[in-house]
C-alpha cells in the first residue's frame, strides 16, 4: 500500500465529491419549469452531443468525450477526476455501445433528455441528461442523474 493507493483512494474520493456536485445540478436543472417539447432540430443537435461524447467513449476517447462536458463541469472536474468519476459512478456510460433517446426538453438556454445507455456487459441504465447552450452555440453536457441501481441486465 504505497503512494499509488494512496493517489487511487484520493483521486475516487475527488471523483465521488465531483458527483455528488453534478447529480445536485443535474437534479436542479432537470426539474426546472419552463422547458418546452423541443422541435426537431433542437433535438437533433441536443442528442448529436449526447452522442458524440458516448461515441468517444467507446472509443476510448476520454479527451474528447470531456469536450463535451460543459465549461463548469470542467472548472470542477479536471481530466484525470472526470475520467475517474464516469468510470466508477457511470459504468454503462464507460463501456456504452449504444443508447435510446426519450423527449428532448428545452428552453433555448438549457435542455434535458432521458437516455437508455446499453454496456458492453449487457447491462443497462436510464440517465437524465442536462446540457447548457454555451456561448448561445455550442450545446455542453451540464450533468448527469442515474434513474435506476446499477447492474440491470437487458
Amino acid at each position: 500500500m504505497g503512494a499509488a493507493s494512496a493517489h487511487r483512494r484520493r483521486m475516487r474520493f475527488i471523483g465521488m465529491t465531483i458527483l455528488a456536485v453534478w447529480l445536485g445540478l443535474a437534479t436542479a436543472l432537470a426539474q426546472e419549469p419552463g422547458l418546452k417539447i423541443s422541435k426537431p432540430a433542437m433535438r437533433k443537435d441536443v442528442i448529436a452531443v449526447i452522442e458524440g461524447q458516448l461515441t468517444a467513449f467507446r472509443a476510448e476517447e476520454v479527451t474528447k468525450a470531456y469536450g463535451f462536458a460543459s465549461r463548469g463541469l470542467r472548472q470542477q472536474a479536471p481530466l484525470p477526476v472526470f475520467s475517474q468519476m464516469v468510470r466508477f459512478g457511470y459504468p454503462e456510460i464507460w463501456a456504452n455501445t449504444r443508447a435510446e433517446y426519450g423527449l428532448v426538453r428545452d428552453d433555448g438556454a438549457r435542455a434535458t433528455t432521458t437516455a437508455r445507455v446499453f454496456a458492453k456487459d449487457g447491462t443497462s441504465a436510464t440517465y437524465d441528461y442536462v446540457l447548457v447552450r454555451e456561448n448561445n452555440e455550442v450545446w455542453r453536457i451540464a450533468g448527469v442523474l442515474r434513474h435506476e441501481p446499477r447492474g440491470e441486465k437487458t
